[in-house]
């Protein structure tokens, strides 16, 4: 069984017919859209179990691991307590994000996929707190910097902000600063609402920092960042900012 397709059937076959097996989804790049899919894509496959299920059938479901087809077995419950906040595997939560089920059998999975998807709502005030106070700090620095003619420090300050910039914006939403590989994906196909610019002219200009840390760009997005969370109520994260050059103007 060596076609990556092949065995995906099988593992299909196996999660639909085995009473021990309540659910199936598929995760990285298939798991949001075929827009990624290439003839170099690899198949990663989450089988999961109740929480009853035989060692064996745990076994037999990894051993269709190969090269270009990844598969994680776990239970409902190891699902369920998989990338919590602030854990280890924080990072993956992601992965659930636009991703649904394929098999869900008890109708839990998708629940729990969805609520892995998205930033908790008791952590979001915190996440955009800390990361907007971030972003401001690497715009400031970025500023004093180009104002001083340090290039090089100025430049590697603007691109350090903008991961900051875009975990602010998307928490502001509830929702989780995509992977790389989705940035322009994720803006195109789920525009930020409060985002107050043109989806092209937003994703040229990110880019123009990211490459030059274009100091003009910078300002137009930062004054246009400020006055949205100003208005949704985050006007004391910028006030602690207004005595230093340019980010308190």
């Amino acid at each position: 069984m060596n076609d990556i397709n092949e065995r995906y059937q099988s593992v299909l076959k196996e999660s639909t017919e085995n009473e021990n097996i309540i659910g199936l989804f598929l995760g990285g790049s298939r798991g949001k859209s075929d827009d990624f899919v290439t003839k170099n894509s690899d198949i990663d496959v989450y089988v999961v179990l109740t929480d009853s299920a035989p060692d064996e059938v745990r076994e037999k479901m990894k051993s269709y691991l190969s090269d270009f087809f990844e598969i994680r077995v776990m239970s409902l419950s190891e699902l369920a307590n998989h990338a919590t906040w602030g854990s280890d595997y924080e990072w993956d939560r992601y992965n659930f994000t636009h991703n649904k089920p394929l098999i869900d059998k008890t109708g839990e999975l998708v629940k729990i996929m969805e609520e892995k998807g998205s930033l908790p709502e008791n952590f979001r005030d915190k996440v955009i707190k800390d990361s907007l106070d971030a972003y401001i700090n690497e715009v400031y620095r970025s500023a004093k910097y180009w104002r001083d003619g340090k290039e090089v420090a100025a430049y590697l300050d603007a691109v350090e902000s903008l991961p900051f910039l875009m975990t602010a914006l998307y928490a502001l939403e509830g929702r989780l600063k995509p992977y790389n590989k989705y940035f322009e994906w994720e803006l195109r196909n789920y525009p930020l609402k409060f985002l107050p610019f043109d989806t092209d002219e937003f994703i040229a200009d990110y880019l123009d920092i990211s490459r030059t840390g274009n100091f003009e760009k910078q300002a137009k997005i930062f004054k246009a960042i400020k006055k949205i969370f100003i208005d949704q109520g985050y006007k004391n994260i910028f006030d602690e900012w207004k005595i230093y050059y340019f980010v308190g103007e």
